[in-house]
């Protein structure tokens, strides 16, 4: 099992726009205000803790009192609507920490099954450390982790499912697959591969993340996996040099349909980019809705410096 702390965290939730966009993270302290003279009033004596009132962004941590390792987290509140701190924990009632990442390995497959018919849909599961309710906890990610590109390096954009209930995508290719996701903006365009030659890009496999098949028949764990299958020279880069990287292309769905057409299927060199890497850093940044970026690396092209983004989607 492996553990690993983002140095860029957490839910970034604007509550005006969809983004994953990272953030330091950051410990500030509550304390009663300074100016107020609270001597010989027994209404102001108890201590004051920040839980219920409001903050301005998820994931923000503050210590409790004088007490440092006594925290409270801000979160979305479902019944307020609205952003508030959390109850004060100490260590021993968290969890985990936010902004940690671990991945579990799965089961081997019985012994009356052979491997490859068992299939390995996640390659074992991975955890995100996030915050409900102020309070942090183990959420399972679902295998919905495509590759997008931010020619930017701006938070990826997402449109909420709900914006187009009829449009539908497999993108983890499994016999559970959730097929209404939220659904990034052309701004942010899927990386996509046309295996079959047919003009269009008809479900996850064709896309890079875990609904890719790897050459020995197991899914990919994430997008980055993907796309080093690409990597014919073994040099962490995707580029010229490699025979299939002329097939790479970006999917802008325009209308957010979930079915790509001709005008919107766009060849890797024609948007500038001339190589893609297959080493990624870890940096987790979620939005309100739970869509989480967590795999990134940098890229460059005609018109600058990019992001590659491996983004684990939430189920709606």
């Amino acid at each position: 099992m492996n553990i690993l702390r983002s140095t860029s965290f957490l839910t970034c939730a604007l509550l005006g726009g969809l983004t994953l966009a990272g953030c330091d993270r950051t410990i500030d302290s509550f304390d009663s205000p300074d100016s107020l003279d609270t001597a010989g009033d027994p209404k102001q004596e108890e201590p004051q803790t920040p839980t219920g009132t409001a903050c301005s962004m998820a994931g923000q941590e503050v210590t409790c009192g004088d007490d440092e390792e006594v925290l409270a987290y801000c979160s979305y509140i479902e019944s307020e609507q609205a952003l508030q701190f959390g109850p004060c924990l100490a260590p021993e009632q968290r969890e985990c920490e936010p902004g940690d990442w671990k991945h579990v390995e799965g089961p081997p497959p019985p012994e009356d099954e052979d491997e490859e018919d068992w299939g390995d849909p996640c390659s074992g599961t991975d955890y995100l450390c996030e915050v409900e309710g102020g309070v942090p906890y183990w959420a399972e990610q679902y295998c919905d982790t495509p590759l997008v590109l931010s020619f930017d390096a701006a938070p990826v954009q997402m449109i909420a499912a709900e914006s187009t209930p009829m449009a539908t995508f497999d993108i983890s290719m499994r016999d559970d697959s959730c097929i209404s996701t939220d659904w990034p903006s052309a701004v942010t365009p899927w990386l996509v591969v046309d295996l079959d030659g047919n003009g269009s890009i008809d479900g996850g496999h064709e896309l890079f993340g875990s609904g890719t098949s790897l050459a020995d028949g197991s899914h990919a764990q994430n997008g980055f996996a993907a796309l080093a299958e690409f990597d014919a020279d073994g040099d962490d880069d995707v580029d010229s040099a490699d025979p299939r990287f002329a097939e790479l292309m970006l999917w802008r769905d325009w209308d957010a349909d979930r079915v790509s057409t001709p005008d919107e299927l766009t060849p890797l060199l024609d948007s500038g980019v001339h190589s893609l890497p297959v080493e990624f850093q870890i940096s987790v940044a979620c939005d309100e809705r739970g869509n989480c970026g967590v795999q990134r690396a940098a890229f460059e092209h005609s018109a600058g410096v990019g992001e590659l983004v491996d983004v684990y989607l939430s189920c709606h």
